[in-house]
């Protein structure tokens, strides 16, 4: 089940029209699939694929965040010894 029949499933539910801007988000966002090479609307998207996308896209966000922080750190230390060097 994509997210589009989701939501179109949840407006029936609901008694209620699908908010434009979820629609415009499901239909106007992509994801690119490393195994298909190729973009995907995120509507098109089945709902354990979404949930798996989201977890993959987390997990590098944060490994990022990790590397950038060990970065800063061996600047700073680097930092240190310059103004070390240049009071010497």
């Amino acid at each position: 089940m994509t997210l589009n029949e989701i939501i179109k499933i949840q407006s029936v539910i609901d008694n209620r029209a699908i908010a434009s801007d979820t629609y415009q988000t499901l239909n106007g966002q992509y994801y690119f699939s490393k195994s298909k090479n190729k973009k995907i609307r995120l509507g098109d998207m089945h709902i354990d694929h979404f949930l798996r996308a989201i977890k993959v896209s987390n997990k590098d966000v944060d490994l990022i965040d990790f590397e950038t922080q060990e970065v800063i750190e061996q600047q700073k230390k680097t930092l240190k010894k310059i103004k070390r060097l240049l009071n010497e």
